[in-house]
C-alpha cells in the first residue's frame, strides 16, 4: 500500500510507525524478558521524537524462529525473514 492509510469510521485510527531495522522491509522485534519466561514475548522502546516520549510495548505469542523450525537459544542472531 502506498501513501497514508485511510481512517476507519468507529475506530480510534491512531498511528505508529515501526522502522525497518535491516533494510529488508521488515521490522524485527526481540523479546527482552528472561529466558524461559511464562506468557507472551515482549519488547518495549521509546518511539518519541526529540524530547517527546512515546513509550511502545509490543507483545506476541510465538517465536517466529520456532514457527519456521530454526534453532533457538544458541546466542546467534538469526535473520528469519530470509527463510520465509
Amino acid at each position: 500500500m502506498n501513501g497514508p492509510q485511510k481512517d476507519v469510521e468507529g475506530e480510534c485510527n491512531a498511528r505508529l510507525s515501526i522502522g525497518d531495522d535491516y533494510g529488508d522491509n521488515h521490522a524485527t522485534m526481540r523479546c527482552q524478558l528472561a529466558p524461559g519466561h511464562d506468557g507472551p514475548h515482549k519488547e518495549c522502546y521509546n518511539a518519541g521524537y526529540g524530547n517527546d516520549v512515546n513509550n511502545v510495548t509490543i507483545t506476541w505469542d510465538k517465536d517466529v524462529r520456532e514457527l519456521i523450525g530454526l534453532a533457538v537459544g544458541n546466542g546467534e542472531e538469526v535473520r528469519v525473514f530470509d527463510e520465509m
